[in-house]
Protein backbone atom coordinates (compact mmCIF):
# COMPACT_ATOMS: atom_id res chain seq x y z
CA UNK A 1 0.00 0.00 0.00
CA UNK A 2 1.37 3.84 -0.98
CA UNK A 3 0.69 5.81 1.69
CA UNK A 4 0.43 9.38 1.85
CA UNK A 5 0.52 12.34 4.25
CA UNK A 6 -1.21 15.46 4.73
CA UNK A 7 0.28 17.59 7.38
CA UNK A 8 3.90 17.38 8.34
CA UNK A 9 3.70 18.81 11.86
CA UNK A 10 4.21 17.23 15.13
CA UNK A 11 1.47 14.58 15.16
CA UNK A 12 3.00 13.02 11.81
CA UNK A 13 6.59 12.87 12.68
CA UNK A 14 6.19 12.01 16.45
CA UNK A 15 3.61 9.04 15.79
CA UNK A 16 2.21 8.76 12.15
CA UNK A 17 5.55 8.16 10.28
CA UNK A 18 7.08 5.69 13.30
CA UNK A 19 3.86 4.07 12.87
CA UNK A 20 3.86 3.56 9.16
CA UNK A 21 7.59 1.90 9.21
CA UNK A 22 6.12 -0.99 11.69
CA UNK A 23 3.54 -1.85 8.95
CA UNK A 24 4.33 -4.61 6.21
CA UNK A 25 5.00 -3.90 2.60
CA UNK A 26 3.84 0.15 3.57
CA UNK A 27 5.61 2.79 1.00
CA UNK A 28 5.29 6.14 2.17
CA UNK A 29 5.16 7.99 -1.44
CA UNK A 30 4.69 11.41 -0.05
CA UNK A 31 3.23 14.02 2.07
CA UNK A 32 2.44 18.02 2.02
CA UNK A 33 1.69 20.77 4.27
CA UNK A 34 0.21 24.43 3.49
CA UNK A 35 3.70 25.93 5.38
CA UNK A 36 6.85 25.89 3.28
CA UNK A 37 8.95 25.33 6.31
CA UNK A 38 6.85 22.59 7.26
CA UNK A 39 7.52 20.93 4.02
CA UNK A 40 11.40 21.63 3.76
CA UNK A 41 12.52 20.32 6.81
CA UNK A 42 10.13 17.43 6.65
CA UNK A 43 11.44 16.56 3.26
CA UNK A 44 15.30 17.06 4.78
CA UNK A 45 14.83 15.21 8.27
CA UNK A 46 13.27 12.09 6.36
CA UNK A 47 14.11 12.24 2.53
CA UNK A 48 10.63 11.48 1.75
CA UNK A 49 9.24 13.74 -1.00
CA UNK A 50 6.96 16.66 -0.29
CA UNK A 51 4.39 18.63 -2.20
CA UNK A 52 3.25 21.90 -2.31
CA UNK A 53 -0.43 21.15 -2.65
CA UNK A 54 -2.94 17.79 -1.79
CA UNK A 55 -3.81 17.53 -5.41
CA UNK A 56 0.48 17.56 -6.41
CA UNK A 57 0.16 14.80 -3.54
CA UNK A 58 -2.24 12.73 -5.58
CA UNK A 59 -1.66 13.29 -8.80
CA UNK A 60 2.24 13.12 -8.31
CA UNK A 61 2.51 10.21 -5.73
CA UNK A 62 -0.72 8.24 -6.30
CA UNK A 63 -1.11 7.07 -2.79
CA UNK A 64 -3.90 4.31 -1.95
CA UNK A 65 -4.05 5.60 1.61
CA UNK A 66 -3.45 9.40 3.21
CA UNK A 67 -2.91 10.19 6.65
CA UNK A 68 -4.63 13.40 7.63
CA UNK A 69 -3.05 15.05 10.35
CA UNK A 70 -4.27 18.98 10.25
CA UNK A 71 -6.46 20.64 12.86
CA UNK A 72 -9.85 19.23 13.06
CA UNK A 73 -11.91 22.21 11.06
CA UNK A 74 -10.31 20.78 7.88
CA UNK A 75 -10.81 16.80 7.98
CA UNK A 76 -14.36 16.36 6.54
CA UNK A 77 -13.23 18.63 3.52
CA UNK A 78 -9.88 16.35 3.39
CA UNK A 79 -12.06 13.11 3.63
CA UNK A 80 -14.28 13.69 1.23
CA UNK A 81 -11.34 14.65 -1.39
CA UNK A 82 -9.19 11.57 -0.15
CA UNK A 83 -12.30 8.88 -0.83
CA UNK A 84 -13.50 10.75 -4.19
CA UNK A 85 -10.34 10.26 -5.44
CA UNK A 86 -9.76 6.67 -4.82
CA UNK A 87 -7.76 6.78 -1.26
CA UNK A 88 -8.60 5.21 1.87
CA UNK A 89 -7.91 7.75 5.20
CA UNK A 90 -6.53 7.18 8.19
CA UNK A 91 -8.08 10.79 9.72
CA UNK A 92 -6.11 12.16 13.01
CA UNK A 93 -8.63 12.75 16.32
CA UNK A 94 -10.87 14.65 16.49
CA UNK A 95 -12.11 13.30 13.63
CA UNK A 96 -14.56 15.95 12.14
CA UNK A 97 -16.76 18.66 14.12
CA UNK A 98 -19.69 17.00 14.77
CA UNK A 99 -21.64 13.26 13.85
CA UNK A 100 -23.26 15.67 11.14
CA UNK A 101 -20.00 15.82 9.48
CA UNK A 102 -19.05 12.61 10.24
CA UNK A 103 -22.37 11.18 8.23
CA UNK A 104 -21.51 13.34 5.16
CA UNK A 105 -17.83 11.34 5.49
CA UNK A 106 -18.85 7.95 5.65
CA UNK A 107 -21.70 8.77 2.60
CA UNK A 108 -18.81 9.78 0.44
CA UNK A 109 -16.48 6.72 1.08
CA UNK A 110 -19.51 4.63 0.99
CA UNK A 111 -20.41 6.09 -2.58
CA UNK A 112 -16.64 6.21 -3.60
CA UNK A 113 -15.83 2.43 -2.37
CA UNK A 114 -13.03 3.26 0.55
CA UNK A 115 -12.39 2.94 4.01
CA UNK A 116 -12.25 5.67 6.89
CA UNK A 117 -10.48 5.46 10.09
CA UNK A 118 -9.67 7.39 12.92
CA UNK A 119 -6.37 7.14 14.92
CA UNK A 120 -7.56 6.94 18.19
CA UNK A 121 -4.91 4.95 19.30
CA UNK A 122 -5.67 4.98 23.06
CA UNK A 123 -7.61 1.54 22.74
CA UNK A 124 -4.59 0.19 21.55
CA UNK A 125 -2.23 1.12 24.66
CA UNK A 126 -1.56 -2.18 26.75
CA UNK A 127 -3.28 -1.20 29.69
CA UNK A 128 -6.38 0.00 28.27
CA UNK A 129 -6.19 -3.54 25.85
CA UNK A 130 -5.81 -5.50 29.11
CA UNK A 131 -9.18 -4.05 30.87
CA UNK A 132 -10.83 -4.72 27.71
CA UNK A 133 -9.51 -7.67 27.05
CA UNK A 134 -9.95 -9.06 30.64
CA UNK A 135 -14.19 -7.60 30.21
CA UNK A 136 -16.70 -11.09 30.20
CA UNK A 137 -14.30 -13.01 31.43
CA UNK A 138 -15.22 -15.78 33.93
CA UNK A 139 -13.71 -14.44 37.08
CA UNK A 140 -14.02 -10.93 36.01
CA UNK A 141 -17.78 -10.68 34.53
CA UNK A 142 -20.00 -8.78 32.58
CA UNK A 143 -19.06 -4.75 33.19
CA UNK A 144 -21.13 -2.61 34.80
CA UNK A 145 -20.39 0.93 35.76
CA UNK A 146 -17.08 2.66 34.33
CA UNK A 147 -15.38 5.79 35.92
CA UNK A 148 -12.61 8.07 33.84
CA UNK A 149 -11.14 10.95 35.53
CA UNK A 150 -8.62 13.26 33.93
CA UNK A 151 -6.42 16.05 36.54
CA UNK A 152 -4.52 18.64 34.43
CA UNK A 153 -2.73 21.80 35.47
CA UNK A 154 -3.23 22.92 31.80
CA UNK A 155 -6.12 25.47 31.64
CA UNK A 156 -7.89 24.83 27.65
CA UNK A 157 -7.31 28.72 26.86
CA UNK A 158 -3.34 28.55 28.26
CA UNK A 159 -2.49 25.20 25.61
CA UNK A 160 0.51 25.88 23.42
CA UNK A 161 -1.09 24.83 20.34
CA UNK A 162 -2.44 27.67 18.41
CA UNK A 163 -5.47 25.92 17.17
CA UNK A 164 -6.40 24.34 20.49
CA UNK A 165 -6.15 27.39 23.02
CA UNK A 166 -8.85 28.96 20.05
CA UNK A 167 -11.10 26.74 21.15
CA UNK A 168 -11.46 26.61 24.49
CA UNK A 169 -14.88 26.14 25.07
CA UNK A 170 -14.56 22.62 22.86
CA UNK A 171 -12.19 20.70 25.58
CA UNK A 172 -14.61 17.23 25.50
CA UNK A 173 -14.22 18.01 21.82
CA UNK A 174 -10.42 18.05 21.32
CA UNK A 175 -8.59 16.27 23.85
CA UNK A 176 -11.74 14.36 26.22
CA UNK A 177 -12.90 12.38 22.62
CA UNK A 178 -10.13 9.72 24.22
CA UNK A 179 -12.35 8.79 26.70
CA UNK A 180 -15.30 9.02 24.92
CA UNK A 181 -13.59 6.24 22.64
CA UNK A 182 -12.43 4.16 25.70
CA UNK A 183 -16.04 3.88 26.56
CA UNK A 184 -17.04 3.12 23.36
CA UNK A 185 -14.50 0.40 23.20
CA UNK A 186 -15.58 -1.11 26.28
CA UNK A 187 -19.23 -1.21 26.14
CA UNK A 188 -19.07 -2.12 22.50
CA UNK A 189 -22.43 -0.50 21.29
CA UNK A 190 -23.30 3.14 21.44
CA UNK A 191 -25.25 5.10 24.12
CA UNK A 192 -28.31 6.16 24.62
CA UNK A 193 -28.84 8.99 26.49
CA UNK A 194 -26.20 11.55 28.02
CA UNK A 195 -26.39 14.36 30.81
CA UNK A 196 -23.72 16.96 31.59
CA UNK A 197 -22.48 20.18 32.98
CA UNK A 198 -19.56 22.24 32.38
CA UNK A 199 -17.90 25.25 33.83
CA UNK A 200 -14.70 27.67 33.41
CA UNK A 201 -14.33 27.59 36.62
CA UNK A 202 -14.45 30.93 38.36
CA UNK A 203 -14.39 33.02 35.92
CA UNK A 204 -18.28 32.96 35.07
CA UNK A 205 -17.34 35.38 32.17
CA UNK A 206 -15.13 32.73 30.57
CA UNK A 207 -16.51 30.22 27.69
CA UNK A 208 -14.81 27.82 28.13
CA UNK A 209 -15.19 24.15 29.47
CA UNK A 210 -12.22 23.57 31.68
CA UNK A 211 -14.40 21.04 33.82
CA UNK A 212 -16.68 18.91 32.51
CA UNK A 213 -18.84 15.93 33.96
CA UNK A 214 -20.73 13.50 31.97
CA UNK A 215 -23.41 10.46 33.32
CA UNK A 216 -23.65 8.31 29.53
CA UNK A 217 -26.29 5.82 29.58
CA UNK A 218 -25.47 2.26 27.58
CA UNK A 219 -28.18 -0.23 26.74
CA UNK A 220 -28.83 -2.63 29.12
CA UNK A 221 -28.97 -0.62 32.69
CA UNK A 222 -25.21 0.34 32.45
CA UNK A 223 -23.89 3.94 33.07
CA UNK A 224 -20.84 5.44 32.90
CA UNK A 225 -19.54 8.68 34.17
CA UNK A 226 -16.39 11.04 32.45
CA UNK A 227 -14.91 13.92 34.80
CA UNK A 228 -12.85 16.18 33.04
CA UNK A 229 -10.68 18.50 35.24
CA UNK A 230 -7.97 21.17 33.77
CA UNK A 231 -7.82 23.32 36.41
CA UNK A 232 -6.43 20.87 39.14
CA UNK A 233 -3.75 22.59 40.72
CA UNK A 234 -2.18 18.89 41.74
CA UNK A 235 -0.30 16.32 39.57
CA UNK A 236 -1.45 14.98 36.58
CA UNK A 237 -3.69 12.22 36.34
CA UNK A 238 -4.08 11.87 32.59
CA UNK A 239 -6.22 9.21 32.84
CA UNK A 240 -7.69 6.95 35.65
CA UNK A 241 -9.95 4.07 34.44
CA UNK A 242 -12.20 2.02 36.62
CA UNK A 243 -14.54 -0.57 34.96
CA UNK A 244 -16.58 -2.24 37.65
CA UNK A 245 -17.48 -5.77 36.20
CA UNK A 246 -19.66 -8.33 38.43
CA UNK A 247 -16.78 -10.24 40.21
CA UNK A 248 -13.98 -7.71 39.82
CA UNK A 249 -13.00 -4.46 39.46
CA UNK A 250 -10.55 -3.71 36.50
CA UNK A 251 -8.11 -0.68 36.96
CA UNK A 252 -5.47 1.43 34.51
CA UNK A 253 -3.49 4.46 35.04
CA UNK A 254 -2.31 6.48 32.33
CA UNK A 255 0.62 8.62 32.65
CA UNK A 256 3.15 6.86 35.40
CA UNK A 257 2.08 5.77 38.68
CA UNK A 258 4.71 4.98 41.67
CA UNK A 259 3.32 4.57 44.88
CA UNK A 260 4.41 2.33 48.15
CA UNK A 261 2.12 1.93 50.79
CA UNK A 262 2.88 1.06 54.29
CA UNK A 263 0.90 -0.35 57.09
CA UNK A 264 -2.83 -0.56 57.17
CA UNK A 265 -5.68 1.66 56.39
CA UNK A 266 -9.46 1.35 56.85
CA UNK A 267 -10.82 -1.60 54.46
CA UNK A 268 -7.13 -2.80 53.60
CA UNK A 269 -4.98 -5.23 54.78
CA UNK A 270 -2.06 -4.80 56.83
CA UNK A 271 1.38 -4.75 55.24
CA UNK A 272 3.48 -2.91 52.22
CA UNK A 273 2.56 -2.73 48.41
CA UNK A 274 4.57 -1.13 45.44
CA UNK A 275 2.83 0.20 42.54
CA UNK A 276 4.84 0.71 39.72
CA UNK A 277 4.70 1.77 36.09
CA UNK A 278 6.46 4.77 34.48
CA UNK A 279 4.20 4.56 31.42
CA UNK A 280 1.11 3.44 33.12
CA UNK A 281 -0.22 0.43 34.53
CA UNK A 282 -3.30 -2.04 34.13
CA UNK A 283 -4.90 -4.08 37.30
CA UNK A 284 -7.78 -5.97 39.08
CA UNK A 285 -8.91 -5.89 42.11
CA UNK A 286 -11.33 -8.06 44.24
CA UNK A 287 -11.43 -6.64 47.80
CA UNK A 288 -8.27 -5.73 49.11
CA UNK A 289 -6.19 -7.74 46.74
CA UNK A 290 -4.94 -6.86 43.74
CA UNK A 291 -2.75 -8.12 40.52
CA UNK A 292 -1.28 -6.52 37.70
CA UNK A 293 -2.26 -7.02 34.33
CA UNK A 294 0.17 -5.18 32.05
CA UNK A 295 2.31 -1.98 32.09
CA UNK A 296 3.06 1.01 29.32
CA UNK A 297 5.84 -0.09 27.21
CA UNK A 298 8.25 3.26 26.40
CA UNK A 299 7.20 5.09 23.95
CA UNK A 300 3.56 4.17 24.50
CA UNK A 301 1.74 6.29 21.55
CA UNK A 302 4.01 5.03 19.17
CA UNK A 303 3.47 1.48 19.95
CA UNK A 304 -0.53 1.93 19.80
CA UNK A 305 -0.81 4.14 16.74
CA UNK A 306 1.75 1.61 15.02
CA UNK A 307 -0.62 -1.67 16.32
CA UNK A 308 -3.53 0.42 15.40
CA UNK A 309 -2.16 1.42 11.85
CA UNK A 310 -1.15 -2.43 11.31
CA UNK A 311 -4.97 -3.45 11.98
CA UNK A 312 -6.42 -0.84 9.97
CA UNK A 313 -3.80 -1.45 7.34
CA UNK A 314 -4.96 -5.00 6.60
CA UNK A 315 -8.79 -4.09 6.89
CA UNK A 316 -7.38 -1.66 3.99
CA UNK A 317 -6.15 -4.69 1.78
CA UNK A 318 -9.43 -6.14 2.04
CA UNK A 319 -11.76 -2.88 1.61
CA UNK A 320 -13.56 -3.90 4.70
CA UNK A 321 -14.59 -1.82 7.73
CA UNK A 322 -11.45 -1.19 9.88
CA UNK A 323 -11.13 -1.10 13.74
CA UNK A 324 -11.54 2.38 14.98
CA UNK A 325 -14.10 3.03 11.68
CA UNK A 326 -15.55 6.27 10.81
CA UNK A 327 -18.66 4.49 12.36
CA UNK A 328 -17.14 4.47 15.89
CA UNK A 329 -15.72 7.52 15.58
CA UNK A 330 -19.43 9.27 14.81
CA UNK A 331 -21.13 7.29 17.46
CA UNK A 332 -18.28 9.16 20.27
CA UNK A 333 -19.45 12.19 18.49
CA UNK A 334 -22.77 11.52 18.78
CA UNK A 335 -21.84 11.11 22.55
CA UNK A 336 -19.92 14.83 22.71
CA UNK A 337 -22.48 16.57 20.86
CA UNK A 338 -25.39 15.74 23.08
CA UNK A 339 -22.73 16.28 26.10
CA UNK A 340 -22.76 19.93 24.55
CA UNK A 341 -26.55 19.99 24.65
CA UNK A 342 -27.45 19.11 27.51
CA UNK A 343 -24.96 21.17 29.49
CA UNK A 344 -26.19 23.91 27.73
CA UNK A 345 -30.06 22.84 28.23
CA UNK A 346 -29.62 21.72 31.60
CA UNK A 347 -31.78 18.38 30.36
CA UNK A 348 -30.91 15.00 29.71
CA UNK A 349 -30.26 14.23 25.93
CA UNK A 350 -31.24 11.20 24.64
CA UNK A 351 -28.97 9.87 21.13
CA UNK A 352 -31.85 9.48 18.50
CA UNK A 353 -31.09 6.65 15.73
Amino acid sequence: MRYGIIGLGWAARAFHLPALKTVADAEIVGGTDSSDEQRKSFGRETGIATFASVDDLFERARPDVVVIATPPDSHLDLCVAAVQRGAHVICEKPFVSNSGEAEAAMQAAAKAGRQVAVNHEYREKPIFRAVKDRIGAPDIGRLVFTQIVQLMDLAPWDEPVPWRRAMPNRTLFEGGVHLVDLLLMLYEEPAEAVFARRSAGLDSERDADAIHLLTIEFPGNRLAQITIDRLCRAGTRYIELRADCEQASLRASHGGRVLFQLGMKRAERPGARLLFGLGGLAWVERGTSRRTLARSPRNPGVVATGTLFRKIDAAFRENVEPPSSAREARDGLEIIDAAYRSAETGERVVIAR
